[in-house]
């Protein structure tokens, strides 16, 4: 378990990370049920050899409680306003900024509102705007107290990083607001795409049912500077059942973009 540092954010919250290697620096963004250990650990083993890596709990995940996760229907852009708060206290570099799921949206968002922060993003499970796909995703779950044993691990994973007090309140409230983001066609990210100056690795997992092959392409296309790799045989949680071949998709775009640092280019200001 990598050691976490703490701050406090501006309404007192408390915002746990972990900051791991030196080098240009990283920063992941975990998804929903997630934390720095639970969607990141390999990465962070992988990428701090020979990068700085920062990797905070969103508020009220993980470490970063009390209080418990809420979800209000801003949280995308808070949590992407805490990881800005987070980089200025750190007087951090511009960074490469991995973001999964929901973190993948709150990525996109920094990178819009503050291209002082981003040189480079990397996001996957990520479509940046409401997924049909992600409602039909809890509608199927059967109701909270009748999890069997297939779900059993999701629950005591629950438990164990986020705290008892968290179950089942972190699945029936990412719900509730997963239907109140399609029913208003909630699409922030997409909406601030247009204002990411930073080249942009967008990854899919080739059999995703989460998030439409469609909205990949809107999202992209959307960007100024997109490429997207599509990910054979790849699903949601790509950084934890293809760690691998994920790697490979990434490694390449980080050697162009940590080059194109050590020659002066891609600052924005």
């Amino acid at each position: 378990m990598f050691p976490y540092k703490r701050i406090a954010l501006p309404d007192a919250v408390p915002l746990a990370y972990v900051d791991e290697g030196t080098g240009p620096l990283i920063v992941m963004l975990h998804g929903f049920t997630g934390t720095a250990h639970r969607h990141f650990s390999r990465m962070i083993s992988e990428y701090s050899t020979d990068h700085r890596v920062v990797v905070p709990d969103f508020r009220g995940y993980g470490a970063s409680r009390p209080p418990l996760r809420d979800f209000p229907p801003n949280f995308i852009e808070r949590d992407a306003d805490d990881v800005a708060y987070l980089m200025d206290h750190l007087r951090s570099p511009q960074a490469i900024v991995f973001g999964f799921s929901d973190g993948g949206e709150s990525a996109l968002i920094l990178a819009a509102r503050r291209p002082d922060l981003v040189r480079a993003l990397v996001v996957w499970g990520t479509v940046g705007q409401a997924s049909p796909g992600d409602l039909e995703f809890f509608a199927q779950l059967p109701p909270v107290d009748n999890w069997g044993p297939d779900l059993a691990p999701w629950r005591e994973s629950i438990i164990e990083h986020h705290g008892k007090e968290q179950w089942p309140h972190l699945i029936t409230a990412r719900a509730e607001v997963a239907r109140l983001m399609v029913a208003t066609r909630w699409n922030a990210s997409l909406q601030h795409a247009q204002l990411i100056k930073c080249p942009v690795l967008q990854i899919h997992g080739e059999i995703e049912e989460r998030k439409c092959r469609a909205q990949v392409s809107q999202l992209a296309s959307a960007i100024h500077d997109c490429h997207v790799e599509i990910l054979l045989g790849g699903d949601h949680s790509l950084q934890l059942e293809n760690p691998e071949e994920l790697s490979l998709l990434i490694r390449p775009f980080i050697k162009r973009i940590d080059a194109s640092r050590e020659k002066g280019g891609l600052t924005i200001r």
